[in-house]
């Protein structure tokens, strides 16, 4: 949870400034005893170390897509980072159909023994946001980024423990 500094109150808003990175947030205190809600929101799931930068700003744009309610956008997001992550990672090349870059983790030892069923739900529910008519819905959009967050840790942020 990001800490951020009060800056001005005035009536049921509050101006908050994140002293991490110096951006802006509001605060809306809807009053009735309701919990604040704070604009714009963090991002869905969290940062990733090591992440490469075209990875990284896919990755956070699944992120914000999903906290904005654009859960279908997320998962699409989500399936290109499979895209992203074979090509860097497993030797994969651009342009494959999406199970080729999915085997291609798996045979290359980033997908964890028995999760390649996981893994594949990334592929087919980013395949069914991309061309598919029914939008995704948040639990689907928030299981996706979980299932991606935890292959990106363990690509590219395990490795980094201990050095």
């Amino acid at each position: 949870m990001v800490k951020a500094a009060e800056i001005n109150r005035a009536g049921r808003s509050t101006f908050l400034l994140c002293p991490h990175c110096q951006a802006g947030s509001v605060t809306i205190s809807p009053g009735s005893g309701q919990p604040a809600v704070i604009y714009p929101p963090p991002p869905a799931g969290s940062e990733v170390k090591g992440l490469p930068d075209e990875v990284k700003n896919a990755w956070r744009e699944a992120r914000v897509s999903h906290n904005v309610a654009a859960y279908t956008a997320s998962e699409v997001m989500c399936r290109k980072i499979l895209m992203h992550v074979a090509v860097d990672k497993a030797g994969s090349s651009p342009g494959e159909k999406f199970y080729v870059y999915v085997n291609d983790l798996d045979s290359a030892g980033y997908v964890a023994p028995g999760l390649k069923p996981v893994i594949d739900q990334v592929r087919d529910r980013g395949n069914g946001a991309a061309h598919e008519l029914p939008q995704s819905t948040e639990a689907e959009s928030r299981v996706t980024l979980q299932i991606t967050e935890h292959l990106l840790r363990t690509v590219y942020e395990m490795p980094l423990v201990g050095t």
